[in-house]
C-alpha cells in the first residue's frame, strides 16, 4: 500500500494493500503475516492425517504447502524481493507436484522418469526466469514481468490440476462426499481469488468505504480460503491415487466441514508387511504365518506323544 519504513527497510516486493508497519514496527504487513499461519497448520494437518499407508508423494503435496505458508510468512512479514520468492517458487513447485500426483495415478508408471524430470526442469527455468526478472527491483517493468511470468505459470499448472478433478468428480463411481469436497473446495477458493483480485486492483477503494468501514484485508481471507482449498484439493488427490492403487480409502470428515482421508486395516498392515515380509519369509513363509505354523508344530508333538503313550 505505501512505502513506511519499519524495521526491515524499504520494501523491495510486491506491495499489496495492507497499509507497511500499520499494527507494529516489526511486521510489514501484519494480517497477511499471521493469516499466513493457516497454510502452516493446513500442512501439517494434512501430514498427521495421511502419513500411514499412504504414498510419499502425497505427503510431499500436503507439506509443500507448509513451505509455501512459511515463505508467505517472510515475505509478508518483510516485503523484500528476495523472501518473495521464498513465497512464490514454493507455490510453483506445490501445483508441479500435484500436477505429477494427478497425471500418474496408476499403478504401473505412464511417463516414466521423464514426467517428474519435464517438470522439475520446467519449474527450474521459470524459477530462473524470476530471479532474473525480478533481481531489479527498482525497475517497475522487470517487477511485473516477475510478477506475471509467475502467475502466468502458477496460473496453467492450476488449471491442469483442476481439470482432472473434473474427471474424478464427474466418474459415476465416486462418493458421493468426494463432489461435496470438490464443490466446496471450488467455491471457497474461488471467493477467494476474487478478494485477490479486489485487493489488487481496487485498493484504494478498500481504504476508502462508506461510514468508515476499516480495510477487510482481503488479501488476508485469500490466504485463509487458498489454505482450506490447497488441503481439499491435496484431499482429493490423495483419495484418487489411493481408489487407483486399490487401497479402499474412505473419505471421512470432521465437523463436516474437514475431510481426511481413512484405509482401511490391511492397508496399513500391507505396509508393514513390505518391511517385514523379508525376514518372516526367511523359510518360505509369507508375512504373518509364522506364528501359526510354531502353533500346529505344538499340536503335532502332543499327538505323537498320546500315540506314544497307547503303545
Amino acid at each position: 500500500m505505501d512505502s513506511i519504513v519499519g524495521f526491515w527497510g524499504e520494501p523491495t516486493a510486491t506491495n499489496w494493500c495492507e497499509r507497511n508497519y500499520d499494527v507494529t514496527h516489526y511486521i510489514a504487513e501484519f494480517f497477511n503475516t499471521i493469516s499466513s499461519l493457516c497454510m502452516v497448520s493446513a500442512g501439517i494437518f494434512g501430514i498427521y492425517k495421511h502419513s500411514k499407508g499412504f504414498e510419499p508423494r502425497f505427503s510431499i503435496c500436503f507439506a509443500s504447502i507448509i513451505v509455501v505458508g512459511i515463505g508467505s510468512i517472510l515475505f509478508h512479514g518483510t516485503l523484500l524481493f528476495s523472501l518473495q520468492l521464498f513465497d512464490e517458487v514454493p507455490m510453483m513447485f506445490c501445483v508441479l507436484m500435484l500436477c505429477y500426483s494427478v497425471f500418474e495415478n496408476q499403478k504401473e508408471k505412464k511417463f516414466g522418469n521423464w514426467l517428474p524430470i519435464g517438470l522439475t526442469l520446467w519449474g527450474l527455468f521459470i524459477t530462473t526466469v524470476m530471479v532474473l526478472s525480478g533481481s531489479d527491483h527498482q525497475d517497475r517493468m522487470m517487477q511485473l514481468i516477475e510478477f506475471y511470468v509467475f502467475q502466468g505459470t502458477f496460473v496453467i499448472m492450476a488449471a491442469c490440476v483442476y481439470i482432472h478433478t473434473l474427471l474424478i468428480v464427474f466418474d459415476t463411481n465416486v462418493e458421493k462426499g468426494v463432489r461435496k469436497l470438490w464443490f466446496l473446495g471450488s467455491v471457497v477458493f474461488l471467493i477467494g481469488y476474487i478478494g485477490w483480485h479486489i485487493d489488487l486492483h481496487f485498493c484504494s477503494g478498500m481504504h476508502q468505504l462508506p461510514f468508515d468501514v476499516p480495510n477487510p484485508q482481503l488479501h488476508a481471507w485469500w490466504h485463509l480460503t487458498a489454505s482450506y482449498g490447497s488441503y481439499l484439493i491435496c484431499v482429493l488427490v490423495t483419495y484418487n491415487g489411493s481408489k487407483v492403487l486399490g487401497k479402499n480409502p474412505c473419505l471421512q470428515w470432521i465437523l463436516n466441514v474437514l475431510p481426511y482421508i481413512e484405509l482401511p486395516e490391511p492397508s496399513i498392515l500391507n505396509e508393514k508387511s513390505s518391511l517385514y515380509g523379508t525376514k518372516n519369509s526367511e523359510k518360505g513363509l509369507p508375512y504373518g504365518t509364522i506364528n501359526n505354523a510354531g502353533h500346529d508344530n505344538e499340536k503335532v508333538g502332543e499327538f505323537e506323544k498320546h500315540v506314544n503313550s497307547t503303545h
